[in-house]
């Protein structure tokens, strides 16, 4: 989605402290349209159909607040003041994106909170990155959201480190440098970004997958789109790559790169599947992710039937 190059941040600032004073007063779950303040509140009362979204998101965190007690609750309502605060930072351009921002958010939080209701509470948290501004007149855009495992007595420090790094590195990317092309001073190309998003899955009762779809551009002709992925083992607190998943003489790289080259021709492929961020474990399958210059498809589904007489039975993602 291309956003307008405005500096959201500093236009949603002054207004990001009291819809967290709001939402604590209120409960994050409501918003009364007569007293729409903001530019976020105005814009999801003026659009029926963006109202009826925003409620059904309002009601999966009420329902899953619902279920929780103590340390969980406490931590469920920061996690929704904070998504609050980042969705206004992020949704203050025209008024055309704003409300394709806030549906795509509101629609995405509240496939979440549901998820997040399915089982015992996991303590994942949605952190964000959002920033924009312009350089030598190149204008740049980061909006970067990536999960926090915060849960219990299991150190997810590591984990955590890692999924912050790799925005932070990517966003860093997506501003201009001092050598960039702006076309002596007359830039009128696209924005600069970087945009990521994430969803969770649970493959097995011990684990959390991350998803990460990502767009960025960094000139030169073209941007890259992808996604990548990184499994968590809830008991260890660490990030699991497929060799922690597949049984170690099972032959399991030759007999995904057999499956994959069906559909990517690239003579390197067993290197390639030896990247951990190219698997995303799904609850009933495993995503073998690939970019736009590899020779095929994006994604190669491979139904956990194909692979299951491989799979460790005491591992993350189980028989």
């Amino acid at each position: 989605m291309d956003r307008s190059p405005v500096n959201r941040c500093a236009l949603a600032g002054a207004f990001l402290v009291a819809l967290a004073g709001t939402a604590l007063a209120q409960g994050p779950s409501r918003l009364d349209c007569a007293k729409a303040a903001t530019p976020i509140e105005r814009a999801i009362c003026a659009r029926p159909e963006l109202a009826a979204i925003d409620r059904k998101m309002a009601a999966a965190y009420a329902a899953l607040a619902g279920k929780l007690s103590g340390a969980a609750r406490d931590h469920l309502l920061a996690d929704q003041i904070r998504w609050l605060a980042n969705r206004a930072a992020a949704c203050v351009v025209e008024p055309a994106e704003t409300e394709e921002c806030l549906e795509s958010r509101d629609r995405d939080r509240a496939a979440q909170l549901e998820w997040l209701g399915e089982g015992a509470y996991p303590f994942i948290s949605e952190q964000a990155m959002v920033k924009a501004g312009k350089v030598r007149g190149i204008p740049y855009i980061v909006d970067a959201s990536y999960p926090q495992f915060d849960g219990g007595s299991v150190d997810f420090t590591v984990v955590n480190r890692q999924l912050a790094a790799a925005v932070s590195e990517a966003a860093d990317r997506a501003v201009p440098g001092a050598d960039a092309d702006n076309d002596g001073g007359n830039y009128s190309g696209p924005a600069w970004r970087y945009e990521q998003a994430f969803t969770l899955y649970k493959p097995g009762p011990n684990a959390v997958s991350v998803k990460i779809s990502y767009n960025a551009y960094e000139g030169g002709a073209y941007g890259i789109v992808g996604v990548s992925g990184m499994l968590v083992d809830l008991r260890t607190g660490k990030a699991v790559g497929p060799e922690g998943v597949f049984l170690p003489n099972s032959n399991w790289l030759r007999e995904l790169t057999r499956i994959a080259s069906a559909d990517i021709n690239t003579p390197n492929l067993a290197d390639i599947l030896k990247q951990s961020h190219r698997y995303v474990f799904l609850e009933d399958r495993l995503e073998l992710s690939f970019n736009q210059y590899e020779g095929g498809p994006y994604t190669v589904e491979i139904p956990y039937d194909r692979v299951r007489s491989m799979l460790r039975v005491d591992g993350p993602v189980p028989r």
